[in-house]
């Protein structure tokens, strides 16, 4: 059985291409369509990798990543930004100006996500 991946993202479409990409590659993928659900996920299902977008109904990615290195059953997972609005430091840079001090994400994607980038990340993060 291959690694499961959790795909935290509100868009349907986002979830499919991942998903598709993810199981043609051998991953298993699981998803959530928003930080609460997705936590619930990351809980219970204890994915190998989370791919988190950051801009969510309900609860976005920034609250979910809080709580997922909050968590002592979440913290070691790592977590890989999707998105097309926080990239690179100016995660870290909100983070701080939000009073957090989380260590930042495991890596980044932009949308549109590339394919050959994700599975690149994704096999560099888990090997």
């Amino acid at each position: 059985m291959g690694k499961k991946i959790l795909v935290v993202d509100d868009e349907p479409e986002q979830i499919d291409f991942a998903s598709i990409v993810l199981e043609e590659n051998g991953y298993v993928p699981i998803s959530a369509a928003n930080g609460i659900d997705g936590m619930k996920k990351a809980k219970a299902e204890k994915p190998d990798l989370i791919l988190l977008d950051i801009l969510m109904p309900e609860r976005g990615g920034i609250g979910m990543y809080q709580e997922l290195r909050q968590s002592d059953e979440t913290k070691n997972i790592p977590v890989v930004i999707v998105t097309g609005v926080a990239r690179g430091g100016h995660f870290e840079e909100f983070m701080l100006t939000q009073g957090q001090d989380i260590p930042a994400p495991d890596g980044y994607i932009e949308k549109p996500m590339n394919p050959d980038v994700v599975l690149k990340l994704i096999g560099e993060l888990l090997s």
